[in-house]
């Protein structure tokens, strides 16, 4: 431990780590470094019990908080293993949050709430989803009181060991996989608990939202088409463009949205992250065609 602050994610099985190791790791050390944080990767389950294993990994977060080589830091900042960052321009996230709060962006919120609205509606469309027209009918889809107009999106999340361990080790305990992993039921005890602090939604860019709001061209027709970018398959489709033009064009738009903001999450489609250009750290080193 040679900082206060640690950036914690958690990495499980081999293509998972592979995919973070070589597209995270060096990526986060760089706004590491310049902010003084220690980065923690956890490559085991935390709980190997036969319920853990019946869901998903991702409710593993709620328990990082009593890991011993965690629970020594001041600030704990929680980084889903599918974000990338601007660490040249993004400032400390956990700057201006108060210690006893969770410090975390809605769901739907950027660049602003009303815009990601249209994204949303952009995505149901795509993805067929019709039985959830905002945040409170997102909660009673998955048999949450629907008693918020917000939901927390815990991809990322600053966190205090001190004051938020117990909070997250009771959703880990006493919820049930609903079919959307932890996040609805983490959000519900969080706001119910008058825990939250909103934070610049920059922090915490959903990657799929800003494709449906700026280049929605990378989308698949509604239940139609392939996407640009074949996630199954993790190459892009030409659809006649020649290969190398399809390429050059997702990947533009894509190191353009980390360009545009702080954390980019790629929530449900880590292969897409290798489309981004690591090394570029301005606008000014983008090249057109």
């Amino acid at each position: 431990m040679t900082n206060s602050k640690a950036i914690v994610t958690l990495v499980i099985g081999k293509k998972h780590w592979d995919n973070w190791h070589s597209l995270c790791q060096g990526n986060w050390q760089k706004y590491a470094d310049r902010h003084g944080y220690d980065i923690i990767c956890i490559s085991n389950p935390l709980d190997d019990s036969e319920r853990a294993q019946k869901r998903s990994p991702c409710w593993q977060k709620c328990l990082i908080l009593g890991e011993e080589s965690v629970q020594k830091y001041d600030r704990v900042v929680w980084v889903d293993a599918d974000v990338l960052i601007n660490w040249a321009n993004a400032p400390c996230i956990v700057e201006g949050v108060a210690v006893d709060k969770v410090g975390a962006a809605p769901e739907w919120a950027t660049p602003n709430e009303q815009l990601s609205a249209e994204a949303r509606d952009r995505l149901f469309e795509t993805w067929g989803i019709t039985d959830e027209k905002n945040e409170r009918g997102t909660y009673a889809k998955y048999g949450i009181p629907p008693e918020f107009d917000r939901i927390v999106q815990d991809g990322i999340m600053v966190l205090s060991p001190s004051h938020h361990r117990s909070i997250l080790e009771k959703v880990y305990r006493e919820c049930e996989e609903t079919g959307f992993g932890e996040m609805p039921w983490l959000s519900y005890e969080l706001l119910k608990a008058d825990r939250v602090q909103w934070i610049d939604p920059r922090f915490s860019t959903v990657w799929s939202v800003h494709k449906a709001l700026y280049y929605p061209f990378l989308l698949p027709k509604p239940k139609t088409e392939a996407s640009l970018f074949d996630r199954a398959k993790g190459k892009l489709l030409s659809k006649g463009v020649p290969p190398r033009l399809v390429d050059r064009r997702a990947s533009e738009c894509a190191t353009t949205a980390l360009l545009n903001t702080f954390f980019l999450h790629f929530a449900g489609t880590a292969g897409e992250m290798r489309l981004v250009d690591l090394e570029s750290t301005s606008w000014r080193d983008l090249r057109s065609a």
